[in-house]
């Protein structure tokens, strides 16, 4: 296999996997939303009101993607749509309080079986892991 496959054999193993934890979590939370909504409840961040450009940018989608997955949300009671204060011309999204709700269900189920997971692997493992994703996320932020 050459590198570059390498690379790409890794990458789209760590996104399957990454994918069926999203899978788990949702199943185990809220069965009714799809991925792409709950990457939406996350992509709010330590916040409940953004603006559709700032929700696309976290959730790592163009806002055109993005208006479906925040219709959905609206439609199913999680958040509402609104203009911006100071420029009216800027779409606001901000989660209802069902949306909160939701998201923090997600966030406490994720930290359960993120704790979970790490029980299971040694001292060594885990800082592996951790040294890990924290290598990942620093190159990766360098590109975006």
């Amino acid at each position: 296999m050459g590198e570059h496959n390498k690379h790409m054999h890794i990458m789209k193993t760590f996104e399957c996997l990454y994918t069926q934890a999203i899978d788990t979590i949702s199943s185990n939370v809220h069965a009714s939303l799809r991925v792409s909504q709950i990457k939406a409840l996350f992509a709010f961040k330590d916040t409940h009101c953004l603006s559709m450009k700032d929700l696309a940018d976290n959730a790592g989608v163009k806002v055109p993607n993005m208006t479906p997955i925040i219709n959905r949300l609206i439609k199913d009671g999680m958040a509402e749509r609104g203009k911006d204060e100071k420029d009216r011309r800027k779409v606001m999204v901000r989660l209802t309080p069902q949306g909160e709700n939701v998201r923090s269900q997600f966030l406490a189920h994720q930290r359960k079986v993120a704790k979970s997971i790490l029980s299971l692997l040694s001292e060594q493992d885990k800082v592996k892991l951790l040294t890990s994703f924290d290598t990942a996320c620093t190159i990766l932020a360098k590109i975006s």
